[in-house]
This record gives C-alpha cells, sequence and structure tokens, in this order.
C-alpha cells in the first residue's frame, strides 16, 4: 500500500510537469504495449545484461574443453534465468525506494507504476524454477552453485541485510560474484573438468574484469570520489595477467578466435569513433561492452566452427 501510495504520488507530480511544459501524454494502445514489452525488459535486465551472460557463460564452456552443445545450452539457460531472478528480486526490492528517487542507470518498472509487483513476482519465482530444473538435469555441483547464487541474491537486496548498499557490490546489470558462479556453473556442467589450477586464472579474470567494470561505474555515479584511482589500477593488472595466463598459456581457444576478438573490437570502436566526432569518445564503459561483447561474437564463431567440423567428421 506504502508503495503504491508513493508510485501514484510520482505519477501525478510527472504528469503535472509534463502538462506545466507543454509535452504531449500518449496513450494509444500501440505505444502502451511497446511500453509493457520495454518494462519485461528492464525488470529481467535485458537485453543490457544478455552479453554479460553469455561472455561468462561460453567462456567457461570453453575452459572445459568439451563442446556437448546440449550442456552448454542448459548451463547457459541457468544462468540466464538465475540473472532474470536476481534482476526481477532486485527491482522488487528496491521498489520503495526508486519510487521517488529512480535510477537512470538501472530503471524500475515496479516503481514507475508499470509492472504490478504480482505480475514481478510471478517472474521472479518462474525464472528461479527454471534454474532449478536445468541445474538438475546438470549435475549436483550445478544445484549447490544455483542455490549459492539464491543466497547471494537474498543477502545484497533482502531489507535486513542490503549488502547492495556497499558501492561494489551493486548490481546495475553486470556483477563480479555472478559472473564467477556462471562461469564456475557452465565449468562443472561438462562432465570432463579441468584442474583447479585451469579454473582458477579464468576465475581471476572474469571476476577482476566486472570489478574493473564496477568500479567505472561508481566513478561515473560518484565523480567527486576520487579514492577508487588505487582499486582500478590493481584490477586492471590483474585483469591483464590472469588474461594472459588464460589465452595464452592455457589456451581455451585457438589464435585465430583471439584475433577475430580483437577484430570485431576494432570495428565497433572505428565506428562509435566514426559517429561521434565529440572528444572523450569512446567512455571506458563502452570499451569494457565492446571487449565484451567481441568475446562473445568470437566465442561464438568459434563454437560453429568445432560443431562444423564435428558433423563433417
Amino acid at each position: 500500500m506504502v508503495l503504491l501510495m508513493r508510485v501514484r504520488s510520482c505519477e501525478i507530480f510527472n504528469t503535472a510537469d509534463a502538462i506545466a511544459t507543454g509535452k504531449t501524454l500518449v496513450y494509444s494502445i500501440p505505444a502502451m504495449k511497446q511500453n509493457t514489452k520495454l518494462a519485461f525488459f528492464y525488470l529481467l535486465g535485458l537485453p543490457e545484461g544478455l552479453p554479460f551472460v553469455l561472455f561468462c557463460s561460453l567462456l567457461g564452456s570453453l575452459v572445459s574443453q568439451t563442446f556437448p552443445l546440449s550442456t552448454i545450452a542448459l548451463s547457459f539457460t541457468a544462468n540466464l534465468a538465475i540473472y532474470c531472478f536476481v534482476q526481477s528480486y532486485k527491482h522488487i526490492s528496491n521498489a520503495p525506494e526508486d519510487a521517488c528517487s529512480p535510477s537512470p542507470a538501472d530503471p524500475n518498472p515496479i516503481s514507475n507504476g508499470q509492472i504490478s509487483m504480482r505480475t514481478a513476482r510471478i517472474v521472479m519465482f518462474s525464472a528461479s524454477l527454471i534454474s532449478m530444473v536445468n541445474a538438475f538435469l546438470l549435475n549436483s555441483l550445478n544445484i549447490v552453485l544455483i542455490f549459492s547464487s539464491i543466497v547471494l541474491t537474498l543477502a545484497l537486496f533482502h531489507p535486513n541485510t542490503r549488502f547492495c548498499n556497499h558501492p561494489i557490490l551493486g548490481f546495475n546489470q553486470r556483477h563480479f560474484l555472478y559472473a564467477s558462479i556462471f562461469l564456475l556453473n557452465s565449468i562443472v556442467a561438462n562432465q570432463f573438468r579441468p584442474a583447479l589450477i585451469d579454473i582458477f586464472f579464468p576465475l581471476l579474470f572474469t571476476a577482476s574484469f566486472y570489478l574493473l567494470f564496477r568500479s567505472e561505474e561508481i566513478k561515473l555515479e560518484y565523480p567527486q570520489n576520487q579514492s577508487g584511482a588505487l582499486w582500478r589500477i590493481s584490477y586492471a593488472s590483474i585483469t591483464a595477467i590472469a588474461a594472459a595466463v588464460t589465452f595464452i598459456l592455457q589456451k581455451p581457444v585457438p589464435f585465430w578466435t583471439i584475433a577475430l576478438w580483437v577484430f570485431l573490437s576494432a570495428v565497433q570502436l572505428s565506428i562509435n569513433l566514426t559517429s561521434h566526432q565529440e572528444p572523450g569518445h569512446p567512455q571506458r564503459l563502452y570499451l569494457f561492452r565492446v571487449f565484451e561483447i567481441s568475446g562473445v561474437v568470437s566465442f561464438l564463431v568459434y563454437l560453429t566452427f568445432v560443431y562444423i567440423q564435428s558433423v563433417m567428421s
């Protein structure tokens, strides 16, 4: 009831502002349907978070060096479902705060009045059920990881704990702890698992990379806070070392895949620099997204190549 009153009061203020500034309010049926679709995307953290889940899931499958497509599909579906569960639970828990102080970087469709609390809870429980079913279809370690991610979600966003209030533990669309869980979930899904030392460096790479991503988000959210420069340098150094060990020494993918990764990143950057002539482009967060998306595409190309080879042989 309190949340509903807050949402309605905010809607009244927003409508009054729109009328005062002469803006036209459109309530056509196609526009409302489009807004509903966008609201569900915002609730689930999609499509912004899809490259994040794909990057960690595919890298985990490649580290295990076995490529049964059914296993890759099941582990990815479990990871995507748990990601949607986390986003839904986060928006439900944050709805009272977001009602009158929305976050531009992470819109909350519940506090905006686009999705009801009941619908959000149905979506949340459906996502958790899908993740558990996929985990049970894999093995016991996957079940442990899925339940660990649920416990982590409760610790981060439950009103009695709220560990997400610590800046480094905040979660828009990417989080270093969930990145580690997604990576491990894809690794242990396969029957043939690498040694612990072979898991350590990819795990260190993903965790430090998304820690670096989060530190850049904090820098944009709190530009007056300059105390994180040393941490960003540390995360960047660890990411570079762990990436070198993972992709050069352990070789989960051949060098032509890494070359494709670099090429795709260069193409994205060149397009961005052509379309934006202002100085300062591209920003670091954009660079991280370019790196992530290029990695996903190159991993998919490599897996497609492996699948074609296996079919032809």
